[in-house]
């Protein structure tokens, strides 16, 4: 702040012209000191500045930012008033910091993005879902920290929509697995015996037909790995509209059905279920003579088909059909030639 212009106590006892800058040649002799306690009357310095004009004013005003700070008044030892003077300085603006890029943040951006593609390969899922978390984890913390945030920011939106994209993945992964085992060597049965028809079967064997693989001797094989001569044991499938795997035994343990026919089907397209198991039928009952050495009319034994799913057949390429005999009682050796 600047000191205005005026009359100044210089601090020897006079009055000294204080022109705004700096002081002047221009003093008036200050009043005299009072005695006995009463003070000076006034008269002496009215007298002594009556009739006195200022000293000459410029007809400007100096800049705000350019004025002397202010005078800074010393008192010598002599009893003369020194005036110091200081240099005025324009104002400058302190330039702005430049805010680092947190390293922690972009760590948890990286982990992110990888993790993300590691989530999406099934094989190693579980080691993209870690990643995830860790990612997570260290994006939040860096916005706690000094440092540009946006990394952070970035690392955990990623983070939570790569979650939601590795999920989806592995529900779509886990469904497509789903099928395919499902539908590995899946077949639908025509009509085959059950155990109420007039089997002869034991008890025992009746009771562990409920559980093909719990059956003394028997291996259970799927269907691309039957062929013909397997014997298999009654197994009532109840309401199992498709199956993917069947116990076999040894022939020379007590069993019921006998592979006969194992063949393709050469048509590359699904020919639907009734005309593929018409086909089947058809097929079967030609070489039913053949290996059990009668007529199917005249034989006492019967037969049965297994054929492709939909399924199995556009998804697997699967085209196998089993043509599968069988006695309404227990035997043990081959049915091939029975001529019963």
């Amino acid at each position: 702040m600047t000191t205005p212009a005026g009359w100044y106590d210089d601090g020897s006892g006079n009055r000294r012209w204080w022109d705004g800058e700096q002081w002047t040649a221009h003093v008036v002799a200050g009043p005299e000191r009072a005695t006995d306690g009463q003070s000076a009357k006034p008269a002496a310095v009215e007298a002594a500045t009556e009739g006195f004009t200022e000293p000459f004013a410029p007809p400007f005003v100096i800049a705000p930012q350019a004025a002397h700070p202010g005078p800074q008044t010393s008192i010598s030892p002599g009893g003369y008033a020194t005036v110091g003077h200081s240099v005025a300085l324009a104002p400058t603006s302190a330039p702005t910091p430049s805010r680092r890029i947190s390293v922690l943040g972009l760590i948890g951006l990286i982990s992110a993005v990888v993790g993300v593609a590691l989530a999406c390969i099934p094989p190693i899922s579980a080691a993209g879902w870690i990643l995830l978390g860790l990612a997570f984890v260290a994006s939040i913390v860096s916005l706690f920290l000094r440092g540009s945030k946006w990394p952070g920011i970035t690392g955990v939106g990623v983070s939570v929509l790569g979650a939601i994209l590795a999920l989806a993945v592995s529900l779509v992964s886990l469904g497509i697995s789903s099928i395919v085992e499902a539908g590995d060597g899946q077949t639908a049965p025509s009509e085959r015996p059950s155990v109420d028809d007039g089997s002869s079967a034991d008890d025992s064997a009746t009771d562990s037909a409920e559980d093909p693989s719990d059956i003394e001797g028997a291996r259970m094989v799927s269907f691309d790995q039957l062929a013909v001569g397997d014997c298999l044991p009654l197994v009532d499938y109840g309401d199992d509209d498709e199956i993917v795997e069947v116990p076999v035994v040894p022939c020379d343990r007590p069993h019921t059905d006998e592979v006969y026919v194992v063949y393709q089907f050469d048509d590359d397209e699904y020919p639907g279920d009734d005309a593929l198991y018409q086909a089947a039928e058809e097929r079967c009952l030609a070489e039913f003579e053949g290996f059990i050495g009668l007529p199917y009319e005249q034989s006492e034994l019967d037969f049965y088909t297994y054929w492709p799913t939909e399924m199995s057949w556009k998804r697997l390429g699967d085209r196998t059909v089993h043509c599968i005999a069988f006695s309404y009682d227990d035997v043990t050796g081959t049915l091939e030639g029975a001529a019963r």
